[in-house]
């Protein structure tokens, strides 16, 4: 108890913030278009779930796959919550949709122990693709992004976003501005973590949020449709804020021929319920129960 105490409160710790680091790529010429601290190694948070996917769609051999949520699966990180219920068969399809339109830390555990292996295997089936794809500056240790240990650069996630192109669902429900989960006899219906993609802004071929206080905002983005006859991606790390990074997004896709498809609007209070953070009560309620056990 007194370890998993400790391990707690570390993750409390102020992280000392670097700078943005971001690439512009082109992906139909391979080249970077712009960029700022292309290799620095930080933390991607929810980014990592991009490579959950993967592994999963490859090592997973049975199309009625299902899997329940269960206690194995509750975040002792963050303390995040989930909107999909507890001991249901769920199909992994299903799960897989709830992780990348709205990014459920939940979801991503379960695919984790259900492809034919264990969730330690799985996170090493990970690393394994990383290193296959020349990703040399990534290391994950777990599926959802929770950890502060699952880092990466801005052009290592270039090559995971390139890799990523060629698995249809993925592209699939990266463009989802919303979609309805099927848990049972409950359909649950959830909004994309990216304002872009939730108000139709762009199209996305790939898009993968990720937050934590050790990482920033992060986002990898690839537009659906040739801007200038090029296929161009804005990856970046360690955004200030989401809005910061919204608007960072959609002006260096502008800058380089993307067009909008419709008027990004304000931030409301209400999109703070979309976007991508850990759930501050539930981080309290968290260190309560570790504290009083």
């Amino acid at each position: 108890m007194l370890k998993k105490l400790l391990a707690l409160f570390f993750c409390f710790i102020p992280f000392l913030a670097t700078a943005q680091s971001y690439v512009v790529y082109d992906f139909t010429r391979d080249k970077v278009l712009e960029s700022s601290s292309p290799n620095h190694v930080q933390p991607i948070a929810s980014v990592t779930k991009l490579m959950t996917a993967n592994v999963f769609l490859e090592h997973n051999k049975n199309p009625r796959c299902t899997a329940s949520i269960t206690d194995d699966d509750i975040d002792y990180i963050k303390g995040t919550h989930t909107k999909l219920p507890k001991y249901t068969p769920i199909a992994c399809n299903e799960l897989l949709k709830a992780m990348l339109v709205h990014s459920d830390n939940y979801a991503a555990h379960a695919l984790s122990r259900s492809a034919g292996m264990s969730r330690l295997q799985f996170i090493q089936k990970m690393n394994e693709k990383a290193r296959e794809l020349g990703m040399r500056s990534t290391r994950f240790a777990d599926s959802s992004g929770l950890s502060q240990n699952n880092i990466s650069s801005a052009m290592d996630l270039v090559k995971l976003a390139k890799y990523s192109m060629h698995k249809s669902q993925i592209k699939e429900l990266s463009n989802m501005p919303s979609a309805y989960i099927q848990t049972g006899k409950r359909n649950i219906f959830v909004k994309n973590t990216n304002k872009l993609v939730r108000e139709e802004v762009f199209d996305a071929a790939i898009n993968k949020t990720g937050y934590i206080q050790e990482s920033g905002y992060n986002l990898v983005f690839i537009h659906k449709h040739p801007c200038r006859n090029a296929t161009i991606g804005v990856i970046s790390l360690n955004n200030s804020s989401s809005q910061f990074r919204t608007n960072f997004t959609k002006g260096k896709l502008e800058k380089y021929g993307c067009t909008a498809g419709h008027h990004l609007h304000s931030f409301t209070e209400e999109d703070a319920q979309y976007e991508e953070d850990y759930d501050e009560e539930g981080l309290n309620n968290l260190i309560k129960q570790v504290t009083q056990n």
